[in-house]
């Protein structure tokens, strides 16, 4: 039995419901009705070396499965467990064994094992990889050759897995491969060499989670060809061949906004680096992928940090840490995005659990409604009482995972004497005290470790000098001094934490804080040669243009990222105008972001943005940062500090100095 034959076999008897004409088949497999004919012959001897020859029809106009469904399985599980020396390999499907076993093996591998293994002859198999050496050569990739060992492929990894996916994907059977049984031999081979069935479910859940975060609609052919790309980068992956860098930024942006998510989904489960994304892209472009995102402001960088924003808020009115909730974070983009959808085309949402919502959940509701202004400013859309109450779902839900928690400071612990006193010390803290124990390291590694973690208080077993953590020193063995000075410390935070509802000035300090890493990253992006003051412009594009520009003549962004600044405008309305007068323009980072800067302009006269209501605008920031966890909590800080009136009122009349020196007071970290 060889490729043509199995296939017969397999229609015929996966379309019980109706014959199958000989005209028909000789169309479908591009064969004439004599060769069908010759066919028919060997299905029948298969068949009647099943014992089941009985089930099969064939007048000589129309084949027909006659069979019962216990029969069919018969035949579908003895078709799958065919052997290669009962299933004839073409010398292409050969090659794609071969060729696959040898970049995906981790040994090498003799030829004596792929004669035995592909029950062909040895010259055969030297024929085979002779025809594979050849096309390798246009891949930079090569077989070493050692008498004792066999044979292995090396190269560039990006350079294999491409060899191996342009030589196998033009004539790999998807739909065999994932969605119909049984499978020719030559594909289960391939599939069980490329762990197919091992990744299949992480791959599948990780597209199908992008397509409703991203509102996407994959064509059943495209989402079983996006499948098995990734989960063939996951196997590589998981078997230590990471991908090399590969520039993207000539890829359509709706492939890179896919894959990014996918990799983002990823991260958490493999080791799925910036690479692997952009062979992703590469890879899915190569094979014609066209993916159409509907247009929402999710495509801009700060669709997020705006959720974020609304996230920390709410987080105020409840004493509680919604941003750790990264399932809530993922929910509520996916539930804003599609609410971006709706309004754009019109149609209103009816919440049948609304009245009961507000009813049940009366203040839940007020402290949501209090804090929607943000994703209404934010992304220039209202939302009404429907969406508001599905919002608070979202909320509601997070609360009842357990996930959030009052405040619980982040404690290092340091001492002089060895990790094993330290590590003594840590569990005397946390038996006593409810904290979050940072690290734990010698005391000459404070100053390093405070660097880039958030730290509220260092206890040690050494007096710390000229940190900018509070210390406390204390006993190895912990006394009832220790204990009760380190009690009151605690409370101290915990008192310095709350914030009341009531309180009008909703931006404290700790609203503010950021790491001390963050805070030298943050001002680094700021540069009085990148602030201009009191400018003449007619329209917002003008004023964008040269707020840009600021950042375009240091050589910051490029060209095309000071348009798609505009572009984005032009696209989703004046949803850049955060605050009464001032308007935060950006872009994508793969839009051209050289290096992370912020540029400030001042005009002598306010511009309107459309029918905002923050409108007209005498503020313009354009500002260009990488996607990155360090970046997101930074502009969440620079967002909520452009919206407090102080800095309004210094933007009216301060000069260059006078601005640099407002950030970097406002800006704290949490010791100051």
């Amino acid at each position: 039995m060889n490729k043509q034959i199995y296939a017969l076999l397999k229609k015929i008897i996966t379309t019980p419901e109706r014959p199958l004409r000989l005209t028909e088949i000789s169309e479908a497999f591009g064969v004439s009705k004599r060769t069908i004919y010759n066919y028919s012959e060997e299905l029948f001897d298969y068949l009647t070396s099943l014992g089941v020859c009985e089930t099969l029809l064939f007048d000589g106009k129309e084949f027909r499965f006659t069979g019962t469904s216990a029969q069919r399985s018969y035949i579908i599980a003895s078709m799958n467990s065919l052997t290669f020396y009962e299933y004839r390999l073409s010398g292409r499907e050969r090659q794609f064994i071969l060729l696959c076993l040898l970049i995906c093996s981790e040994t090498p591998v003799k030829n004596d094992t792929l004669k035995e293994l592909l029950c062909v002859s040895r010259n055969t198999i030297i024929n085979d990889l002779q025809a594979i050496k050849l096309k390798s050569k246009a891949y930079h990739t090569h077989f070493l050759k050692s008498t004792q060992d066999g044979l292995w492929f090396v190269g560039p990894e990006n350079d294999k897995r491409t060899f191996l996916l342009d030589s196998l994907l033009p004539d790999w059977d998807y739909e065999e491969c994932f969605a119909a049984q049984p499978i020719n031999p030559c594909t289960l081979y391939i599939t069980n060499i490329l762990k197919i069935i091992k990744y299949r479910s992480l791959a599948e859940a990780c597209i199908k989670q992008t397509e409703v975060m991203l509102d996407l609609e994959i064509s059943d052919a495209d989402f079983y060809r996006i499948l098995f790309i990734l989960i063939f980068q996951i196997g590589r992956i998981q078997t230590g061949h990471q991908a090399q860098d590969i520039q993207t930024s000539e890829f359509p942006l709706s492939l890179v906004r896919f894959s990014q998510a996918v990799g983002d989904t990823l991260k958490s489960k493999v080791n799925w680096i910036s690479a692997e994304t952009a062979f992703f892209i590469k890879t899915l472009k190569d094979m014609d992928i066209v993916l159409k995102i509907n247009s929402t402001p999710q495509d801009s960088v700060l669709f997020a940090m705006i959720i974020k924003e609304f996230l920390q808020n709410v987080s105020f009115s409840y004493k509680m840490d919604f941003l750790s909730d990264s399932l809530l974070l993922e929910y509520l983009c996916a539930h804003i995005s599609a609410c971006c959808h709706r309004l754009q085309s019109g149609k209103k949402l009816e919440n049948p659990y609304l009245l009961e919502t507000q009813n049940r959940y009366a203040k839940d509701f007020a402290i949501i409604k209090q804090n929607i202004y943000i994703l209404e400013n934010g992304l220039n859309i209202s939302l009404s009482d429907n969406e508001t109450a599905y919002i608070l779902m979202h909320i509601l839900a997070s609360m009842e995972r357990g996930k959030l928690n009052h405040y619980v400071p982040n404690i290092l612990i340091t001492c002089s004497s060895g990790m094993a006193t330290g590590n003594f010390l840590a569990m005397q803290i946390t038996k006593y005290f409810h904290v979050q124990l940072v690290d734990i390291c010698l005391a000459h590694k404070a100053a390093e470790m405070i660097k880039n973690k958030n730290i509220d208080l260092i206890i040690s077993t050494v007096p710390l000098d000229s940190l900018p953590v509070p210390s406390l020193t204390v006993s190895v063995l912990l006394t009832e001094t220790d204990l009760t000075e380190i009690r009151a410390f605690l409370n101290t935070l915990e008192g310095k934490r709350k914030i009341s509802l009531s309180d009008q000035s909703r931006f404290s300090a700790f609203s503010l804080s950021i790491t001390l890493n963050e805070k030298t990253m943050f001002l680094k992006l700021f540069s009085s040669e990148r602030i201009l003051l009191d400018k003449e412009i007619t329209d917002w594009k003008e004023g964008i243009i040269a707020a840009g520009e600021l950042l375009l003549w240091q050589k910051k962004i490029t060209v095309n990222y000071l348009q798609q600044m505009i572009d984005l405008v032009i696209k989703y309305g004046p949803y850049i105008v955060i605050a009464p007068g001032i308007a935060l323009a950006h872009a994508s980072p793969q839009d051209g972001v050289i290096e992370p800067a912020i540029s400030l302009l001042r005009l002598k006269q306010p511009v309107a943005f459309g029918n905002h209501q923050y409108s007209p605008v005498s503020i313009i920031l354009a500002c260009a940062v990488y996607d990155t966890p360090e970046y997101a909590n930074i502009l969440i800080r620079l967002m909520t500090l452009l919206r407090r009136p102080d800095f309004s009122v210094m933007m009216k009349s301060a000069d260059s100095e006078a601005i640099l020196t407002y950030f970097e007071k406002q800006i704290m970290y949490p010791s100051e």
